[in-house]
């Protein structure tokens, strides 16, 4: 590898759109990147050199990655587009944004240390060499030369303790008391309105002993709450040799964690969740009664269409299944509207599911056309402006069911873990709220410092936050 001191050092900024998947992914740049030498700087503007992951799960978020470009180059510093958006339209966004200096696909992100070297020192773009280097989940794996220095402010590989049993991708370490942990990568579903698997490839599961020693290393630098991210969680494990059925081991591994009080499971597929799962998570200690269910619709005509299985029916089905199983159950979906063919019977039967279901979080995506995928060429496409109707009107009623559901935590005692705090209150997460997406339990009159668990007991609701004192025994 060619040493950053050899190519001029310079300070580097990374901007991460999108997923938590992308979050993890720009860890383990970053990360790759301090080891490397270079430091890194919270802004842009602080900057030698900026860095965009972009996201292109729909057209909004292509939108955005563009603006975001396009902003880090109105200054006369170096950028370069990473991201699946680069790996999607690599060809597309070279001619269409001559002023970045390079945009680089998922295999480029081993060598980018000395592209960011010859980058910040004016020099040409090294050639693309083809080591010996496992692409693994979506993201090659990033390992530090045993050589790297030490960073201000960035732990160097050599300061962080190394598992004995298992590698894992070097990465940043965390800025707060959750992480994101990626599980797996890919995904092996033909969703017709989804062109992941096309740049994402096929579903890949990290081995048991992998994902524990990374969960290990991150309750070492003070994680507290894991936040466990795949393109499909419930597929864990089919690839290895335990199957699905070793999903259950990973909840198990979790419990034995010294230190880590909160797991907390996205992306579950409905049509691949096993009874071993479920009964794993609802007799874990530290696995959050967190559901977050991808339903997407609940018309069955419509999920036909999308190539998913399932409807109303099978859905509240397995809902009181979860419930009966766990009865501190939360749940949160998505759902998306005007998808082709969608008519108003079949935003009727999505309206009346969310009543009965009772789902604490739900968002709502208008249908976006995305291309290569089945769903752009389908027959009776939704106008724009009735889409973002329906989408309206049934945020309406997932708002008044999430806000009913807030009010049932009122005299309940939860276990909070502190993430901001004043003199006056602190600011945290119940297992009933994932960071970034939901609400939050406001605490008045709390000393417990950031990062720490705190037993609170809820005393009223502000739409759909908390509101808590403290009190001295936990309860959830």
């Amino acid at each position: 590898m060619t040493q950053p001191e050899q190519a001029g050092v310079g300070t580097v900024a990374l901007v991460t759109l999108g997923c938590g998947r992308n979050e993890v992914d720009s860890d383990q740049v970053a990360g790759a990147l301090a080891a490397a030498g270079f430091p890194l700087v919270a802004h842009p503007d602080e900057a030698d050199l900026v860095v965009v992951n972009t996201c292109t799960f729909i057209a909004p978020a292509r939108q955005e990655s563009i603006e975001v470009v396009l902003d880090a180059c109105d200054s006369d510093r170096p950028v370069l587009v990473i991201g699946c958006m680069a790996q999607r339209y690599g060809a597309e966004l070279r001619a269409a944004l001559p002023e970045v200096a390079a945009v680089l696909g998922f295999s480029d992100y081993p060598r980018l240390p000395q592209i960011v070297g010859a980058v910040v020192a004016g020099q040409p773009l090294p050639a693309p060499a083809s080591p010996a280097i496992e692409a693994r989940h979506g993201l090659p794996l990033l390992t530090a030369a045993p050589s790297a220095p030490t960073v201000t402010g960035i732990a160097s590989p050599r300061q962080r303790p190394s598992p004995p049993t298992a590698a894992f991708p070097v990465r940043t370490v965390p800025r707060g008391p959750w992480a994101h942990l990626k599980i797996a990568g890919g995904c092996d579903r033909v969703c017709t309105f989804c062109g992941i698997p096309s740049f994402r490839g096929r579903f890949a599961s990290r081995p048991l002993a992998e994902v524990v020693a990374e969960a290990r290393w991150l309750v070492d630098q003070g994680v507290r709450e894991l936040v466990c991210v795949s393109e499909n969680t419930t597929s864990w494990g089919k690839d290895l040799p335990d199957g699905r059925k070793g999903q259950a081991d990973l909840i198990r591994a979790f419990g034995a964690i010294d230190g880590l009080e909160r797991v907390r499971l996205l992306y579950l597929q409905p049509a691949e969740i096993i009874p071993e799962l479920l009964d794993a998570m609802a007799a874990s200690p530290v696995v959050a009664g967190y559901y977050d269910l991808s339903l997407q619709h609940a018309s069955p005509r419509v999920l036909a269409r999308m190539a998913r299985s399932g409807g109303a029916e099978r859905f509240l089905r397995l809902i009181a299944d979860i419930r009966a199983r766990d009865p501190r159950a939360v749940f949160r979906s998505s759902f998306i509207t005007g998808f082709p063919g969608e008519t108003e019977a079949d935003v009727d039967v999505t309206e009346q599911f969310l009543i009965d279901a009772r789902l604490d979080w739900t968002g709502f995506f208008p249908f976006s056309v995305e291309d290569g995928t089945p769903s752009a060429t389908m027959h009776d496409q939704v106008a724009a402006p009735v889409t973002r109707a329906r989408r309206d009107r049934l945020a309406q009623v997932a708002e008044a069911v999430a806000a009913a559901a807030a009010d049932g935590f009122v005299g309940r005692t939860l276990s909070v873990l502190i993430e901001s705090a004043t003199d006056s209150q602190a600011v945290g997460r119940s297992y009933r709220e994932a960071p970034d997406t939901d609400g939050e339990v406001r605490v008045a009159g709390c000393a417990t410092p950031v990062g720490q668990m705190m037993a609170a007991r809820v005393v009223a609701t502000d739409g759909v936050d908390l509101i808590a004192e403290p009190v001295t025994t936990v309860g959830a």
